[in-house]
């Protein structure tokens, strides 16, 4: 079974090429897997560095592909650069990831295979978790399965997607697929990141705060568009065109 995994990122390329090396490195079969990186027209550093290694990644059988967007969109708009892997994704699963994320369980991939297969014919999203972030109680990063793509069209209809699918698959009544993939989210402006591994607790420094984040950063950067109004209300946030598209998903899978 193919697999398809997507990064976002905007010239970060050391973060992004340590992240992905860290998925081809342990998974078991990157000939099965499509590497997508989702970037910036004007994002040259990081097209330099994916340039620089996909020589090197043969070496895995493993193949990277990237492409642009028709302009920048921003931290407001990371849906943009999901929709367009959407268009391009030709696995049974798209998997979104973040440049300050590293895999660190060996055959992942396998694992997100077997956790797939008995949910080929049907929409669903799949939901984990940082090791570091179990305390959250909730999804941090999610993907869904070709058949939800080929329902609702779209990947997500705003920038918060692991709450947009969690509140669609709660409305639509379709439960998250939970493979067992122990990621490290290595949070940007924190000084210490914990978890445990085999049983000992670990400590490592989390990414520098470079600006371009969302509310955790010093310059958050409110969504253009949302699905359900929170307070403080921002004016810079569409919540009609956000709920509109919240909805139209949701009567599609309904309806599936």
């Amino acid at each position: 079974m193919k697999i398809s995994i997507m990064w976002m990122t905007r010239k970060r390329s050391h973060e992004l090429i340590y992240s992905l090396s860290s998925f081809i490195m342990n998974a078991n079969d990157n000939s099965n897997i499509e590497y997508i990186i989702v970037l910036d027209p004007d994002d040259t550093e990081s097209v330099e560095a994916l340039e620089k290694i996909t020589g090197m990644c043969c070496i895995h059988d493993a193949t990277i592909s990237y492409c642009t967007t028709d302009k920048r969109y921003g931290y407001e708009e990371l849906e943009q650069y999901q929709n367009l892997a959407g268009k391009l994704f030709s696995g049974e699963c798209l998997m979104i990831m973040n440049d300050d994320v590293v895999c660190i369980n060996k055959g992942w991939d396998d694992e997100l295979r077997k956790t797939l297969k008995p949910a080929q014919n049907t929409p669903s999203w799949i939901g984990i978790y940082g090791a570091n972030e179990k305390w959250k109680g909730a999804t941090t990063f999610v993907g869904i399965n070709r058949k939800w793509y080929e329902t609702t069209g779209r990947v997500s209809g705003n920038r918060a997607t692991d709450g947009y699918l969690m509140d669609l698959g709660e409305a639509a009544n379709i439960k998250p697929l939970r493979p067992k993939l122990d990621i490290i989210h290595l949070q940007r402006g924190r000084n210490a990141i914990e978890y445990f591994k085999d049983g000992k607790k670990q400590v490592v420094p989390g990414l520098p705060d470079d600006g371009m984040g969302g509310y955790p950063t010093k310059t958050p950067k409110p969504p253009k568009y949302y699905h359900k109004v929170f307070t403080p209300n921002t004016p810079e946030t569409d919540f009609v065109e956000g709920k509109k598209r919240f909805d139209e998903d949701l009567q599609k899978l309904l309806g599936f």
